[in-house]
């Protein structure tokens, strides 16, 4: 029996797509912990995990809420250095990627790092994991891993443009160094310095692992030196209820509506006008089912013009509601994707941020769905590319393509003794460094 931890700063999103994994070494017989800051505890035991409280809370939603500018670079495509993961490497700027990791160290993977590090490693002096799984911005992790011992690895929840950047930047730094010049690294010396307090040398182990756990196929990958582990997509909605009506077959092709959670609870709203689109779906031959917060004003909103058409909820899982589609309609969110293409179901992706604009284009590289810019998303739009979706077979064929590839990737399950191989050919021995003197408090554990 192996310990396993699994770390990430405290994001929803993120837990739900670690969940199946960790479930998976969990029944596997392995012991499994999910280490993050306090807010994420309710979340992480209603998953039926154990949860490790680290550090304070950081304060991304409150930075996001008061400062407009984070907010709209956050969710929106042109966050540097990031924004520039798919361009070839012989056109990509230094001094651009320079200057894009000196504005996101600060304001993104310090502020999320900075409170959990000291109790995270005073965590695994502690409990000694043989393998930490993180998240790809909680770079703790690795920190934390290295202290004691740990094998490390990154679990993505999207494309890895972090990855694909930072081999581009280390590639062009050595270059210029070779020239003799003297530039800075803003994510090195920021890591370097956070893993010497605890007597971690930097090295780039610490900015992609030592290996990558991908839960989508190869075509959705960036060309990288990277050493990806396959790992199936696996669905996790949180605390979900199958509701009596999903169980009925629709009358009409259903279409299902989503924009994920994030805009409304982190970001600046949705970039699509919600009751136009919907209001123009209702014009086709098909059921509408949205499932979107705040679905009592959207519902009053719409008005009795829409009929028995469009049904939106306040929240529908994902993993029943995908199943009864004859195309999804949504804005190009990784978990949303992941289980979509589970069930073959041709997509139309209205993405806007980063990650979601690859992932789009992931699909639609299979023929499995379409790619509609948000600026060009208007309710009449979207309604001809629906029936586009509807009545052409070449998308349920791509969907299918797609499906296969995905089902042809190890599950969980499956990679669980893969990433326990890397494990054992990965682990060091611990530091001899004493623990932080700021660590404390890390016997605490909540246990669902």
């Amino acid at each position: 029996m192996s310990r396993v931890l699994f770390v990430l700063y405290a994001e929803k999103t993120h837990l739900f797509i670690q969940v199946p994994l960790a479930r998976a070494f969990a029944a596997a017989g392995h012991e499994v912990r999910v280490a993050s800051q306090p807010e994420l505890v309710p979340e992480i035991t209603r998953a039926g995990l154990t949860a490790v409280p680290v550090g304070r809370d950081h304060g991304m939603g409150r930075l996001l809420a008061l400062r407009p500018e984070f907010r709209s670079r956050f969710g929106g495509s042109d966050l540097p250095p990031f924004d520039v993961a798919d361009v070839p490497g012989e056109l990509l700027s230094l001094d651009y990627l320079r200057a894009g990791y000196g504005d996101v160290v600060p304001w993104w993977f310090r502020l999320v790092n900075e409170p959990l590090v000291d109790e995270l490693v005073g965590l695994c002096r502690w409990w000694e994991p043989e393998l930490v799984v993180w998240e790809p911005g909680t770079f703790a992790g690795g920190v934390a891993a290295r202290v004691c011992g740990a094998a490390h690895g990154r679990l993505t929840w999207g494309v890895d443009f972090f990855g694909r950047v930072r081999e581009q930047f280390v590639r062009l730094a050595a270059e210029e160094a070779a020239a003799g010049g003297t530039g800075g690294d803003p994510l090195g010396e920021w890591l370097g310095t956070l893993a010497g307090r605890y007597g971690v040398e930097f090295d780039e182990e610490l900015t992609t692992g030592q290996f990558t756990a991908d839960l989508l196929p190869a075509p959705f990958r960036f060309d990288t030196a990277t050493d990806y582990v396959p790992v199936r997509y696996g669905t996790y909605n949180g605390v979900s209820v199958v509701p009596r009506w999903l169980w009925e077959v629709p009358v009409r092709p259903r279409v299902g509506f989503t924009l994920g959670l994030s805009a409304v609870e982190r970001l600046a709203g949705y970039a699509v006008s919600v009751v136009e689109i919907l209001k123009a779906l209702a014009a086709l031959d098909v059921e509408v089912v949205a499932a979107l917060p705040g679905a009592a004003g959207i519902r009053e909103q719409l008005g009795a013009v829409v009929g028995d058409r469009v049904r939106v909820e306040e929240f529908v899982p994902l993993a029943a509601l995908a199943p009864t589609c004859a195309v999804m309609v949504h804005h190009g969110g990784f978990g949303t994707i992941g289980t979509t293409s589970l069930h073959a179901v041709p997509q139309l992706s209205l993405a806007e941020q980063l990650d979601a604009i690859w992932l789009a284009r992931g699909v639609s590289s299979y023929g499995a769905g379409i790619d509609l810019q948000v600026a060009e998303a208007t309710g009449e739009r979207v309604a001809h590319e629906v029936q586009r979706l509807l009545t052409d077979p070449s998308f349920a064929e791509g969907a299918q393509r797609l499906r296969a590839d995905l089902h042809a990737m190890p599950s969980p399950a499956e990679a669980v003794p893969e990433l326990l191989r890397l494990a054992e050919r990965h682990r060091r021995p611990p530091l001899a460094a004493a623990p932080h003197p700021q660590a404390k408090n890390t016997g605490r554990q909540t246990t669902a």
